[in-house]
């Protein structure tokens, strides 16, 4: 398996974490990372130290200071993500937070209504989508779900010159693996519809170039790379940021506001200025550039080894259990982060299960998420409501894994029944 530096090894406290005296065994970070000691302390340092009004509102010099690191940022990210600009980039809350944003600023114009999402499609996507659906603003359009993928000639068949946008992640967050988005990018495009990615469950552990990978625009959340929760950020190709509308406005977004005989005009900030209102996260925007910063200085090639090591491992590990299998494609999940298990015997419960784990080891806690993670559309899809998800991350390690099939021996043991029966 791939090593990791030592440094980063160190950048996650919260591993040396116990929970009534037993140690953590830390298995969800898809749902959420640890955090970075280095992110966590330019945040703190960012506001005990340039805690100054910034966004161009103040003509000071601590502003002046405040508006050069946001920016600073800002290029930080955009290289992350392979952006062409910095400019491109619009800090936000999260996934989340980006997703509603672009999708109530998007330009449907004309016959162009419908929007093409995966059944894949984590409810961050899924529900403002359903919501504008139900309002009679568009239609929406959900590929088949095959294999465990979104259906590729199911696809070709809803496309048309009515789809405005199609959107896509990456990398499931329930499922695990990875979504080929190239071709379907690639289609979208020749029938003039634009394309969003949902790269928040892929970025930690793979790098990304939002231009090769044929996004008009992408989302992604910090706090699934090691940085602060409430950050994140949205990214949108410069020629279609020109054509959003300005759906969510406020102080520091205007060039300026005038009288007109019928009452006012406003005129708007070009680019990303006029998307980010009110006084901004400016120390979660530099905390969030560190952690991108830590994670390609330990190198994302060695991530994505290390990950896909523990994937494969832990598919030796589990593929012989009775009481519970493997979800997903089995063939493909090494290239993601995520081992999704589901019950296999009528007597196996996930959601005891995960109380046994803890509150009935007597040595350790270990940390994982149950259920339909958020991803409801997947879950209609597929069927599979009791998910139970191992997700991994840079600091993960073989020992946990061997921690967790030890754990569901117990767990068999304790339910008095026979090992690995079903």
């Amino acid at each position: 398996m791939k090593k990791i530096n030592l440094a980063l090894e160190k950048e996650f406290p919260a591993l040396k974490s116990r929970f009534g005296g037993r140690k953590l065994v830390y298995l969800d970070s898809a749902c959420t990372a640890l955090k970075m000691r280095s992110s966590a302390a330019a945040h703190e340092a960012f506001l005990l130290e340039r805690g100054f009004c910034g966004g161009k509102r103040s003509a000071h010099l601590p502003a002046a200071a405040v508006e050069e690191a946001f920016f600073e940022a800002r290029r930080t990210v955009a290289r992350f993500i392979g952006a062409a600009r910095a400019e491109e980039i619009i800090f936000t809350a999260g996934t989340t937070d980006a997703f509603n944003l672009f999708l109530s600023s998007f330009p449907f114009e004309g016959s162009r209504k419908e929007v093409i999402i995966s059944p894949l499609e984590h409810n961050a996507v899924f529900l403002p989508l359903l919501n504008m659906s139900k309002q009679g603003r568009i239609r929406l359009r959900v590929i088949p779900l095959k294999n465990w993928a979104p259906d590729f000639a199911a696809y070709r068949k809803l496309l048309s010159r009515k789809t405005a946008l199609v959107c896509l992640n990456r990398a499931s967050n329930i499922f695990g693996g990875l979504t080929d988005s190239a071709p379907f990018a690639r289609l979208a495009k020749a029938s003039g519809a634009k394309v969003f990615l949902d790269v928040a469950q892929y970025l930690p552990t793979h790098a990304e170039n939002v231009r090769s990978a044929g996004a008009d625009a992408c989302a992604f959340s910090g706090h699934k790379l090691g940085a602060p929760f409430g950050t994140g950020a949205l990214y949108v190709e410069r020629s279609l940021m020109e054509r959003l509308v300005h759906s969510k406005a406020g102080g520091g977004t205007v060039r300026e506001v005038s009288r007109t005989p019928g009452g006012f005009r406003v005129e708007y900030l070009n680019g990303y200025q006029g998307f980010e209102p009110g006084v901004q996260n400016y120390a979660g925007a530099v905390a969030l550039a560190k952690a991108a910063d830590i994670l390609v200085h330990a190198g994302l090639p060695a991530i994505r080894e290390r990950v896909a090591d523990l994937v494969t491992y832990g598919l030796k590990r589990l593929l012989p259990l009775k009481a519970v299998r493997v979800e997903g494609d089995v063939s493909r999940l090494h290239l993601g982060s995520i081992i999704p298990l589901v019950p296999a015997a009528p007597w196996f419960s996930a959601a005891d299960f995960n109380l046994y784990l803890n509150h009935g080891l007597k040595n350790m806690v270990v940390a994982l998420r149950t259920g339909r993670h958020c991803s409801d559309l997947a879950a209609l899809s597929s069927g599979a409501n009791d998910v139970i998800r191992l997700s991994f991350f840079a600091y993960s390690r073989r020992a946990d894994i061997d921690a967790f099939a030890s754990a569901v021996e117990a767990y068999l043991a304790a339910s008095g029944r026979q090992r690995g029966a079903g």
